[in-house]
């Protein structure tokens, strides 16, 4: 009984300490920062910042960065990629993006050690690893308006893959809206193939992992765009990230 009461005391003592170092350090450095180099949080309105920002602290802490080749992987890094990862999972429950525990950062694209080509980025549900090439991120940040985002494609890939993998242990996204892209994209990837014209690129098509990572990035960069050339897939999409652009977000990227 003791031990027990002493356990809890210990609970409450380090959730105040977290408490407190998140009000006086992580919520006003990470503001500061994010309020300039990152336009999601940037556009995002106020009352939905402070939300953002605990999201952000908590993938800062949780996950384990590793540099690679000799790279400096600043606290400013770590945090634009932990953003990453709460634009996605703002709406979503507080179990998703757990699975994976490590994040890999290279300085430039990579030879990766599974398929021996040159990379990007990619995610290692075995390893629970995403990795990312410095570049790749960078390139994708400068551009927030292409459809192009190393950022959002591998965290796209990685709760997808979440998904699949355990989501029957715990709520990840939607079953039902899954099974309703799924059944968008089988219909529809073989006509948007062959479609040149289409505003999503080729490497869509390869796969239905894929063409969610594409679509993802598509959805959050080039959100009006996409709404008017597929307004079906982008309804879904918003039903599976519980959020809308357009309406939050893409309105105030001016």
């Amino acid at each position: 009984m003791l031990l027990e009461l002493l356990l809890a005391l210990g609970q409450l003592v380090y959730e105040a300490y977290d408490e407190v170092r998140y009000q006086l350090y992580y919520k006003h450095v990470f503001h500061r920062f994010l309020n300039r180099k990152y336009l999601y949080y940037s556009a995002l309105p106020k009352a939905l910042k402070s939300k953002f920002l605990r999201l952000v602290r908590d993938h800062y802490v949780y996950f384990d960065f590793v540099a690679r080749d000799q790279m400096k992987l600043t606290r400013a890094m770590k945090a634009i990629i932990a953003s990453a990862a709460s634009q996605l999972v703002l709406f979503l429950p507080d179990t998703s993006l757990t699975f994976f525990e490590r994040i890999i950062v290279y300085p430039d694209f990579y030879n990766s050690r599974i398929t021996h080509k040159l990379h990007k980025g990619e995610v290692n549900p075995g390893l629970k690893t995403i990795v990312f090439s410095w570049r790749g991120v960078a390139e994708g940040l400068n551009r927030p308006d292409d459809g192009l985002n190393l950022l959002l494609h591998e965290f796209a890939h990685a709760l997808w893959l979440e998904h699949k993998l355990i989501g029957h242990q715990y709520e990840v996204i939607s079953p039902r809206w899954v099974a309703e892209f799924e059944s968008y994209a089988h219909r529809e990837m073989p006509k948007l193939q062959n479609d040149s014209a289409h505003f999503f690129r080729k490497y869509a098509f390869e796969n239905m992992h894929e063409f969610f990572a594409v679509a993802v990035e598509n959805f959050f960069e080039r959100s009006s765009t996409f709404k008017a050339a597929q307004p079906e897939l982008y309804r879904i999409l918003v039903h599976i990230f519980k959020q809308d652009p357009i309406r939050f977000y893409a309105s105030r990227t001016k």
